[in-house]
């Protein structure tokens, strides 16, 4: 594949991403890790009433839900690589309620 180039994080510090990742591989990483997730104690926060639901495996956190949904409906929404994963949208009939991060 071709280096897919340099991205810009915070404060101008840059990174290079070595290879372009299809959307293909993400859903299929993210339906894999989907499978073994388990869903966490739910809390709200307290400063603006957001619910956070964990998403586990095993006890390391890899996501987060704000609405208690099926996992088995879950999709990918967008998603966008870094210089540790690839960190995906999870969205129920079409609005995103949580997040998942994933290494490639």
């Amino acid at each position: 594949m071709k280096p897919y180039g340099w991205k810009f994080g915070r404060r101008w510090h840059g990174y290079f991403v070595g290879e372009e990742i299809s959307r293909e591989q993400v859903e299929d990483k993210v339906k894999m890790l989907l499978a073994k997730v388990r869903k966490g104690e739910a809390w709200t926060s307290p400063c603006c009433g957001v619910k956070h639901i964990p998403l586990l495996v095993e006890s390391e956190i890899v996501g987060h839900l704000w609405e208690d949904v099926d996992l088995s409906q879950l999709e990918v929404s967008a998603f966008w690589s870094g210089p540790f994963g690839v960190k995906a949208e999870l969205a129920f009939q079409g609005r995103v309620v949580g997040m998942v991060w994933v290494s490639m």
